[in-house]
Formats: structure tokens, sequence, C-alpha cells
């Protein structure tokens, strides 16, 4: 009895927080009132926009600028059209949509994953990345040769780069790849549960020297070869004796 009552006072003390908000704010600033959302999805340009009304405080992903809330021609604004609103600026139906045509088309842009850990000697993380990859062309092929009984080698072998490049389908090599320094291309180890539909392949560098990195290829061999996924990371600036653990995680 207390637990349903503890759940009721929640949503009746949310209910009368939002509502006090806007009843507030409308009050304050004759009646008009605006949102506070993220840039990428409202479509603004990154910048304050010039405009007196009092915000709504919405954090999506800890980026976010102001961009105001649509009123009736009478200058209306109903709680339900705020609310209704609010939720649409923070999930727009065009990225909703976006990420089930995703998902839909054979999922072969979503689910392939990049997890990328650095250590110091000492073991402390200092760079803990999920990013998802981009299989290329060339990978797509290559896939295909696999599953039809083709000749070309699997792809177990992961490369480093520093350059920064935005990965690309077209990309058959992977740029300015890293040959010193602990982290030259190194053949990697594949994991696969049985009745699964994805698999890990997984290498762990150790660094020798000083030197940087923030691309990662996987490919068929253990020089030139086919390029069959890529992915870029946040940069990870390791000194000899660092490690770079790098797991890639393929759904099929």
């Amino acid at each position: 009895m207390r637990k349903q009552l503890s759940k009721r006072f929640e949503v009746v003390a949310s209910i009368l927080v939002i509502a006090g908000f806007a009843a507030v704010a409308m009050l304050a600033n004759g009646g008009r009132l605006a949102y506070f959302g993220h840039h990428a999805l409202n479509g603004v340009n990154g910048t304050v926009q010039d405009h007196p009304a009092i915000y709504a405080e919405n954090i999506w992903k800890g980026q976010s600028i102001w961009t105001p809330v649509a009123f009736a021609a009478d200058g209306a604004l109903t709680f339900k059209d705020f609310v209704d609103q609010m939720f649409a600026k923070t999930f727009p139906q065009s990225q909703i949509a976006n990420h089930k045509s995703q998902m839909a088309e054979g999922r072969a842009n979503l689910p392939h994953y990049v997890h990328v850990v650095a250590r110091h000697a000492d073991g402390t993380v200092f760079l803990d990345y999920w990013g998802h990859n981009l299989r290329t062309n060339a990978g797509i092929n290559w896939q295909y040769g696999q599953m039809a009984g083709g000749t070309a080698a699997v792809c177990t072998y992961i490369a480093l780069s520093n350059s920064g490049a935005t990965p690309a389908a077209t990309d058959t090599a992977l740029a300015s790849e890293i040959t010193t320094n602990g982290l030259a291309r190194a053949l990697a180890t594949a994991a696969h549960t049985s009745n699964a539909t994805s698999y890990t392949l997984a290498y762990t560098f150790t660094a020798t020297g000083t030197q940087a990195a923030q691309n990662a290829g996987m490919l068929n061999a253990s020089s030139s070869g086919t390029l069959c996924f890529e992915n870029t990371f946040t940069q990870a600036s390791l000194v000899s004796g660092d490690t770079l653990a790098v797991t890639w995680t393929i759904t099929f």
C-alpha cells in the first residue's frame, strides 16, 4: 500500500512540477514560453537565438541550445500542446524513422561496434570508447564471397592510424596506417558463441614508444589486403607501456 501511494505521489508531483513551471514561465513572460533542447535534434544553427522568452530546460546528451516553442495564431499555448511539442522536439520523427530504416535494411549499418580501451602501465583507464564502425563496399563484397564459398582470406587483422580521417564506404585502405611503436597491424583473436548472430575480434596493442591513434581498420592480410570494416574513435595518446585494447563486434 505504501509503495502504491509513493508511486502515485511521484506521478502527481512530476505533473505538478511541469505544470507549475509552465504557468510561472508564461506569467513571467506575458504568456510566452520557449523550449531548451539539443541543437542537432532541433535543426538550428548552434547559437542562442535572440528571443526574450522564458525557457524550459531539457538537456539532451549534455549538448543544448535555445529554440522557441510554437504558439497558436491567437497567442495561446495549452499545456497539452506544450508537452506534445517538447516530446516532438526531443524525439523527432525523422530521427526515429531513420533509426528504424537502418534497422530494417538488413541491419547492414547499425550493429557493428568497436570498443576501444586505453590503459596506462599501472592499469588506469584513460579512454573507454564505444562507437559504430563502417562496413566498406569492399567489406560487403568480401562478406558475400565468404558466405558464397569464395577464396578470400578471413578478416582477422586489426590496424591502427592517427589520420583522423572520416571512414567512407569507398575506402580500400586505412590512411596513414601506423607501423611502429608497438601499434603495427596485428593478427587478432576471434570469438563466437554457438548459435549467436554476432562474433568479436579483439587485440590488445602495447605501446613501445610515444604514439597517438584514432582510427582502426579490420583487414584480411598482414599487409595490404581488403579493408572490411573501418572506425574512428577518440584520440588516444600512448606512451611506452600503455595498452590499447580494440574489440570489434560484428553482427550477421
